[in-house]
């Protein structure tokens, strides 16, 4: 998937901002903030056209998901609201637009490193994490470490190999590419450093993940949390990939979610993520995806 594919939710900012109201963002606001809530926003005219700047971000889609959907409200709540535009590229993409001063955010699926361009400030937006994943159809109990280690290094070979699999086909591994944050996460939380990788078919977005296991019944893979609700996640050690696991602290494979800049947000975009911070109904978007960081 290229830089310019929106994420669903992006598509869905892009009608918003041209003033249109997608059916299934509605759907997910009334699920958000009750019926009448909605149709007091739906009231409220969107900005004119070239009322005010556009606010630009890059980065991973994960975060480029639940901005847009942030985005919608905003704008409905704010008569001079800048327009948005949301493209991806990944963790990596967005780090270095922010960096480069293409963007005014990068979208980030992890804070900064001492490897990152100096100069940058990470503004948190939520809590997330990397739920290891099968299709739905094979609805694995539990991997323990060990059978992660053999998964990964592909020692476990085939579904026939790993206790409550259905079926024996050969296992289709899926990952990350290098630079991904998802990818990261997944080394540094499941994968010991002596453990070898065996080859895996590779992506650079979530939906590409997502997709591919979805409709791969062999499927063995990684992806976001908001990303897993069409697949099979399986639990780790016990313990389920999901916001109560992730609140509490149970859940090992974390990641913060957040937006990179060049310094200082512009007077713009600090209004946008003062309100994400502050603002019930911003809270509510969140919580309906991740946990609040």
């Amino acid at each position: 998937m290229g830089r310019l594919t929106r994420s669903r939710g992006a598509a869905a900012e892009h009608a918003a901002a041209s003033g249109g109201a997608p059916r299934a963002v509605l759907k997910r606001a009334r699920r958000l903030l009750g019926p009448a809530a909605v149709a007091a926003l739906l009231l409220t005219p969107p900005p004119a056209t070239g009322a005010a700047r556009t606010i630009t971000m890059s980065g991973a889609s994960p975060a480029q998901a639940v901005v847009a959907d942030l985005a919608y409200f905003y704008r409905r709540e704010h008569a001079d609201a800048p327009r948005f535009s949301l493209v991806g590229g990944g963790t990596g993409t967005g780090i270095a637009d922010a960096a480069r001063g293409i963007v005014d955010a990068g979208l980030s699926g992890r804070a900064l490193t001492a490897g990152d361009p100096p100069g940058l400030t990470f503004t948190p937006l939520a809590l997330s994490a990397i739920c290891l994943v099968t299709n739905p159809a094979n609805r694995v109990p539990n991997l323990t470490h060990a059978q992660v280690q053999a998964l990964a290094a592909g020692t476990i070979s085939t579904w026939a190999e790993v206790p409550g699999a259905a079926g024996t086909a050969p296992i289709a591994r899926v990952a990350f590419d290098v630079t991904s944050a998802a990818r990261n996460v997944f080394l540094t939380t499941f994968v010991d450093l002596s453990t070898p990788l065996a080859p895996a078919t590779t992506f650079t977005a979530s939906a590409q993940v997502r997709d591919f296991v979805a409709a791969t019944p062999a499927a063995f893979g990684y992806v976001d949390l908001e990303f897993a609700r069409r697949l099979h996640a399986v639990p780790y050690e016990g313990i389920a990939c999901t916001r109560a696991t992730l609140k509490d602290g149970r859940y090992p494979a974390r990641r913060t979610l957040g937006f990179v800049t060049r310094g200082k947000p512009r007077p713009a975009l600090a209004r946008f993520l003062r309100w994400i911070a502050t603002d019930a109904t911003a809270k509510r978007v969140v919580r309906s995806r991740y946990v609040a960081p």
